[in-house]
């Protein structure tokens, strides 16, 4: 017997989404909702400055430069940032050099949804924190909107990147 390496992948994306369920409800359990939603915010925003270093070393980019990334360059970031956990999504640099991007499958709202914690979880809170977070450790002038979310009913969620 032998798993094929899309059988490992959907583990390996499976596991992500379960740990953070996991100890999420437990921390929770022992300490309350507003502790591990707290806890939980603080270990995103690191985790994406873990994986946003490591993603760019191994494509030749500089974080740390004095000369931020082009628009592009932070669109791919944060398509890929995104897209290790499953989730589907795309981003377009526009004429002005914002980013729209969207993001149609999200594998975290969907977790939330099959577990009945989607009106519990303030998705869009956790999204502003932490994305907020990822940008400005690429670029500090980043910031975005929210322009389209699937908890407030639409099928995509969708955020409008520029520099301040």
């Amino acid at each position: 017997m032998e798993l094929t390496e899309s059988q490992l992948q959907k583990l390996r994306l499976g596991a992500l989404t379960a740990i953070d369920g996991l100890w999420f409800l437990e921390v929770e359990s022992r300490y309350g909702f507003d502790a591990a939603l707290e806890v939980d915010i603080e270990v995103w925003k690191k985790y994406g400055l873990v994986i946003l270093k490591r993603m760019a070393r191994m494509i030749g980019i500089d974080l740390s430069s004095e000369r931020p990334p082009d628009p592009a360059t932070v669109n791919f970031l944060m398509e890929n940032i995104c897209r290790i956990d499953g989730t589907e999504c795309e981003g377009e640099v526009d004429e002005r050099g914002d980013i729209v991007f969207r993001v149609t499958r999200c594998s975290w709202w969907e977790n939330l949804k099959s577990a009945g914690r989607e009106n519990v979880v303030p998705c869009e809170h956790i999204d502003n924190t932490i994305f907020r977070h990822w940008l400005r450790a690429v670029d500090p002038r980043l910031d975005f909107e929210i322009t389209a979310s699937m908890p407030r009913g639409a099928d995509f969620c969708e955020w409008v990147i520029r520099r301040a």
